[in-house]
């Protein structure tokens, strides 16, 4: 926020930062006060402006800010020898952070594991019991150094009468910048032993072959696969495999901020299958799948929600030529638990349609008197604790916000002034803080006490940020909350900055968000 302090960009230079100094010291400095109350909040003030400047100023304390911000700078870094460069401060501090990324790999595992339980309807009618089978599996993988790893699976599977496992061990090794290498084996169902290499042949190519044997019948696999970045969101491959049972597959993947679509062609069971996943909300999406080949022919709808930090359920609706289903998924960190149960083997129209509405119209009428109603509590309970924690830090902060306006009231008011005689730029009216607390028109809900107590009056600092060619410019990347007159209302809450101003004669309002950069006068912001 130093630079926030200053009403400068982070990439500021000396001069300018010499010159924002100079700027602010002329505001603040106490010498310009007489009135003891004044003098006080002045002097305050003037600390906190020669604080920032001395950090920025100096190339060894500003590299360390850029780079760990002020908890760099209080935690006094242990940087060994005196460094007078700023290249061998970034080297060192970039080192130490290697070394504590390394042992934090060092002593990392990264556990996943799956859990499928087949439920038949059917079969249970008929008197079988409702288990049609079950499998497992699991994984952990462990960073033994920054480029060797070591993942250890083994699954197990049964089904009716019989059942299978097996375990396996994959060593992989970063060879150099561009390649990898890794040894693999199992015993088991399906034992092999194995090698293969993945190379970056390109900023936007990558190829992997392989070699394994198979203990099994003996036979030796060949497999090759060449991947390609097709977009910034696109990338696709084609995969080669050689041995008793040879096929050529080729797939693309597409992926952006709120979509994602696969798409897959194999000779090995002359099929085709595609995926479409379309986020709705941060914590909500839907998913269409298909699949057509000598062995499949269905569709599958479905969705899902994140109920937690961690945790997404799922529900899916499978109808093809195996029959109709129903697949309940709950994802966990690394864990899965996938329920699929047959509903019916036969494609009865009837059974069709209500094994899709039926749920569908649940999970619905959950959502809007069951879910939503808990959630929205239990958000307000979170922000109502938050606000007890942080009751008496707003309200320091509120002090110094007031008391720094206090100083800047009489320069803001004459910028104001001077605008309004020219027809310049004058803030009628500026709000920050929680976003929810403003809507169009940046009128506050009068109604909520509670959110209209997380928001601030900055009309007057942003009036004094006015320069003389009439424009005001925000800082990209630059929290609001550390400019002078501003301060943070809602510690933890997104927020948003609204503001309402005249420019020749016309109105004009803009919402932008905490770090977003903002520019006025624009025709764009035209009411």
């Amino acid at each position: 926020e130093l630079y926030a302090l200053l009403h400068l960009s982070p990439e500021a230079s000396d001069e300018e930062i010499r010159r924002a100094y100079r700027q602010w010291a002329q505001v603040y400095h106490p010498d310009k006060y007489q009135a003891p109350h004044m003098k006080e909040i002045a002097t305050e003030n003037f600390q906190r402006i020669c604080e920032a400047y001395e950090i920025l100023s100096d190339e060894n304390k500003r590299q360390i800010y850029d780079i760990y911000g002020m908890e760099g700078l209080n935690s006094g870094l242990e940087l060994g020898p005196k460094l007078n460069k700023v290249e061998e401060i970034k080297e060192q501090l970039e080192k130490l952070k290697r070394m504590k990324e390394q042992q934090k790999m060092s002593a990392l595992f990264l556990p996943k594991g799956s859990i499928v339980a087949n439920l038949s309807l059917p079969q249970f009618l008929d008197g079988d019991g409702i288990m049609r089978g079950m499998a497992m599996a699991s994984a952990v993988q462990s960073q033994l150094s920054k480029s060797s790893a070591l993942s250890l699976s083994g699954n197990l599977g049964v089904e009716e009468n019989s059942g299978a496992g097996a375990a396996s061990a994959v060593f992989r090794h970063q060879i150099a910048s561009d390649s990898t290498i890794e040894f693999m084996g199992s015993v088991g169902l399906g034992s092999l032993i194995g090698v293969q290499m993945t190379r970056q042949l390109s900023l936007h190519s990558t190829a992997t072959l392989g070699i394994a044997k198979s203990f099994h019948d003996g036979s030796i696999n060949l497999s090759n696969v060449w991947t390609r970045q097709l977009s910034d969101t696109a990338s696709g491959n084609i995969e080669l495999l050689l041995g008793p049972q040879s096929s050529i597959g080729v797939g693309w993947q597409k992926k952006d901020q709120n979509t994602s679509a696969a798409g897959e062609f194999g000779t090995n069971s002359f099929g085709i299958s595609a995926r479409y996943t379309r986020r709705f909300s941060s914590k909500s999406h839907g998913r269409i799948a298909g699949r057509i080949g000598s062995a499949a022919l269905e569709v599958e709808v479905g969705g899902g929600r994140k109920v937690s930090d961690f945790s997404t359920v799922r529900m899916l609706y499978t109808i093809g030529i195996r029959g109709i289903f129903w697949r309940f998924e709950l994802h966990r960190g690394g864990q899965k638990l996938l329920i699929p149960i047959l509903l019916s083997r036969d494609l009865n129209p009837v059974l069709a349609t209500g094994a899709f509405v039926v749920p569908t119209s649940i999970y619905f009428i959950l959502k809007k008197f069951v879910f939503k109603p808990y959630y929205l509590k239990r958000e307000k309970q979170k922000a109502l604790e938050n606000m007890e924690r942080t009751a008496t830090q707003v309200q320091e902060a509120r002090k110094a916000a007031a008391k720094a306006q206090q100083l800047l009231e009489n320069v803001a008011n004459r910028k104001r002034n001077k605008q309004q005689e020219t027809g310049g730029l004058v803030i009628t009216k500026a709000i920050y803080g929680n976003h929810k607390a403003l809507k169009k028109g940046d009128e506050l809900r009068e109604t909520n006490d509670e959110l209209a107590s997380q928001v601030l009056d900055v009309t007057l600092p942003l009036n004094f940020l006015v320069n003389d060619s009439g424009q005001l410019k925000l800082h990209d990347g630059v929290k609001k909350s550390g400019i002078m007159g501003f301060c943070d209302p809602c510690p933890g809450e997104p927020k948003k900055l609204h503001v309402e101003y005249t420019y020749h004669g016309e109105r004009y309002e803009v919402a932008v968000d905490d770090y977003e950069e903002l520019i006025i006068p624009q025709i764009a912001h035209r009411v």
